[in-house]
């Protein structure tokens, strides 16, 4: 599939926007459809947040882990409402 823009104006249209610039006015700056902008910006991720990404990811999978192991072990004890034995 081609593309109507070429690869320069991708390139533009990045580095404006890690610059801090609004993606409608990129949009209007460089007369780029603003869908186009919005969904080149999606790709734009900054490399340096995936590692504290990924350890945040993990930070959370270990609380959940650990607040199922005290909800089954609080069911042992006390079972939910409305559960007979």
């Amino acid at each position: 599939m081609t593309t109507p823009h070429p690869a320069a104006s991708r390139t533009r249209v990045l580095e404006l926007l890690s610059e801090g610039h609004p993606a409608g006015e990129v949009a209007r700056m460089l007369d780029i459809p603003p869908s186009t902008v919005y969904r080149w910006r999606r790709t734009l991720v900054a490399p340096s947040s995936l590692p504290l990404a990924r350890g945040r990811i993990q930070e959370l999978e270990a609380e959940l882990l650990l607040c199922r192991r005290t909800i089954d072990a609080l069911n042992d004890v006390m079972p939910p409402k409305g559960v007979t034995r």
